[in-house]
Parts: structure tokens; C-alpha cells; sequence
């Protein structure tokens, strides 16, 4: 694998990774259940050490992190409707 395609790959995981620590935030209950306090704690060191290594690997800052942000985004809220948390509305998926 090439250094462009290894470092899409690691940011797209890292995206992934940011899903895994934005809903297990939900669950914490603002930061009151220590399970969840830890999932979120490394999940998020996880998904910017990855984030800092796709940068390192050559990607351009601003489009690396406009990519994990829109996986994480995208994939925190696919995950919450999975779970009964958010709702699966038209509208609401149209402007997603």
C-alpha cells in the first residue's frame, strides 16, 4: 500500500474512531459513568493520534480534518439513530 492510500485509510479509521468516543459521551452522562468516561478518554486520544499520523503521512491539514470530522459527524449520528437516540426524520436526513 502507498503512503496516500495508507494515510486515507488510518484518517477514515481515525473518523470511525470519533464516532466510537462521541456517542460513548452521550452514555457518560456528562461524564458521571466512569466505563463510559474511559471509552471516551481513549477512543479520542486514539482518533488524533491517527488524525496526526494522516497528517504526518502527507494529507493537507484542512482536508484531512474536514474528512474526520465528517466521518465522525456522519457516523455518530447514523450510530444514534441505530440506538433509538435520535430520530430518522426526512427532513432531518436530507440536510445530513
Amino acid at each position: 500500500m502507498d503512503k496516500n492510500s495508507k494515510a486515507w485509510l488510518i484518517l477514515i479509521v481515525a473518523g470511525f474512531m470519533e464516532t466510537v468516543w462521541a456517542v460513548a459521551m452521550d452514555y457518560s452522562d456528562g461524564f458521571t459513568k466512569i466505563l463510559y468516561d474511559i471509552i471516551v478518554i481513549v477512543f479520542l486520544v486514539i482518533s488524533m493520534v491517527m488524525l496526526s499520523k494522516a497528517l504526518n503521512l502527507g494529507l493537507p491539514v484542512g482536508t484531512a480534518y474536514a474528512v474526520w470530522t465528517g466521518v465522525g459527524a456522519v457516523g455518530t449520528i447514523v450510530v444514534s439513530i441505530i440506538l433509538g437516540n435520535e430520530s430518522a426524520a426526512p427532513l432531518r436526513m436530507l440536510f445530513i
